[in-house]
Order: structure tokens, then C-alpha cells, then sequence
């Protein structure tokens, strides 16, 4: 497993991320370098290479477990013990991880988990990696995020009476029995 990041105060907190920025930068130039059609379509061939990339610091954050035959957790090096890690679970094609569900459900269960949460793991890390590449291209141009102007209170009081509105028609259109509309009415009324 990598080495975590102790971080000792605010001021090294803000170093930290400035350098955690600039990584994400030069990380985004590399891959727009590679690929230049990174944030619109992936080659297959890229994508398996940063999955593996991806499964790689995975498997450091998700050390094996180990299970007994009847998958009972135990330690490593138990007689007739069984590993499980992201390559094992993952060598297994969808259909045949399929079939455990009925064959059997324990395993399937320990391995649902471990493919559930490389899949939120793989997803949000292509997220960052989509991220830094846009981070990258923007420092090229030198787009500067802009924010919407802010509404004037009124304005955004209209919006939120209208908001409220809509969503307790929603809500008791599903049938939830808490919408109150003596309440509703009330801060609509209020607000005129």
C-alpha cells in the first residue's frame, strides 16, 4: 500500500492540495497527449489500460481476504483457505459471476461486493481523470470559471415558493401522506 499523506497543519493542508492540483494538471496533459479525444470517446485500448491502472491502486487500497471453504472469513495461510481480491473476483465474466447467485449465494454475495465497489471506484476515478484533462485544456486557453450572477432575494424567494410548490404536487402525486397543502398555501400566500 502507498504511503498516506500526513498532513501537519492548514498552511501544509493548502500546499498539499496545491500540488495535488498541479498533479491533476500535468496528468491531464498527458492523457490529452495520449488522447486527445479522452473526454468525447475512449479507445478500447486506452480504457483497458488506465482500468489497469485504476485496479492497480485498487488492490493497494483493498487488500485480499481470505474465506474458508464454506466462505467463513480466516486468515491467510489457513489449510484449504481461498483469496479473494479484485483480479480474482474480476476474472470471473459476468455470466459465470451470474450463476453464483443461485450455485452459490454466499460467494456471490462476497464478490457482489468487491465488483460493486470497483465499479463506484473505477467510475469516480475516470471522473477525475475526465476532470484533470479538462483542467488542462482549460489552462491552455485560459477559461476562467465564471458564476451566475446572484438573484436578488425576491427573485430567488419566487423560485424557492415555486420549487416548494412543484415538489409537494410530486410528493403527493407518489402518494406521500406528510405534504400539508394548508402549508403549502400558507407560504405561497406569505410570499405574495
Amino acid at each position: 500500500m502507498s504511503k498516506k499523506v500526513e498532513i501537519t497543519s492548514l498552511k501544509d493542508a493548502s500546499y498539499q492540495g496545491c500540488i495535488s492540483s498541479e498533479r491533476g494538471v500535468s496528468i491531464g496533459r498527458f492523457i490529452n497527449e495520449k488522447c486527445p479525444t479522452f473526454l468525447d470517446s475512449i479507445p478500447d485500448e486506452i480504457k483497458a489500460e488506465i482500468e489497469s491502472g485504476q485496479m492497480l491502486r485498487f488492490n493497494e487500497l483493498n487488500p485480499a481476504q481470505w474465506y474458508t471453504q464454506d466462505w467463513i472469513p480466516c486468515k491467510e495461510g489457513t489449510e484449504g483457505s481461498q483469496r479473494v481480491d479484485i483480479n480474482v473476483v474480476m476474472s470471473y465474466s459476468s455470466q459465470v459471476f451470474g450463476t453464483f447467485r443461485n450455485d452459490d449465494p454466499v460467494k456471490h454475495g462476497i464478490h457482489k461486493t468487491w465488483r460493486d465497489n470497483w465499479s463506484d471506484y473505477k467510475s469516480n476515478r475516470m471522473k477525475d481523470l475526465k476532470r484533470y484533462v479538462k483542467a488542462y485544456l482549460d489552462s491552455l486557453t485560459g477559461k476562467v470559471r465564471e458564476r451566475a450572477p446572484t438573484k436578488d432575494f425576491a427573485v430567488w424567494l419566487a423560485d424557492t415558493v415555486g420549487t416548494i410548490k412543484e415538489r409537494a404536487k410530486t410528493a403527493k402525486a407518489r402518494g406521500d401522506a406528510t405534504v400539508d397543502d394548508a402549508v403549502v398555501n400558507a407560504i405561497a400566500k406569505a410570499i405574495k
